[in-house]
């Protein structure tokens, strides 16, 4: 599995506000382990998919970039791609 981290600077309440439209159009089949962080300075969203191609894919799809700015989300700072060692829900190891 490996994860993509977004970093959006701003006013974390407008932020918020901005993700919640923009994951309402996302399908929850689609979002396998993901988790939106309020920080001090704006939000801090963690993505996984599968594989490095898939995470890769996502973080370059204009489509997706596009959905993200239509709903008032600004160009997050340069998006990190990590290997996840380990993940848990719940107590629950996640694959």
């Amino acid at each position: 599995m490996y994860a993509s981290l977004w970093k959006f600077d701003g006013n974390p309440d407008e932020l918020l506000a901005s993700y919640d439209e923009a994951v309402a159009q996302v399908p929850r089949e689609a979002m396998r382990l993901h988790l939106c962080l309020r920080t001090d300075d704006g939000v801090l969203l963690v993505d996984t998919c599968p594989t490095e191609e898939q995470v890769r894919a996502l973080v370059g799809d204009p489509e997706f970039r596009r959905l993200l700015a239509d709903h008032g989300l600004p160009e997050p700072e340069p998006v990190t791609v990590v290997a996840v060692h380990r993940a848990f829900v719940s107590g629950q190891a996640v694959e």
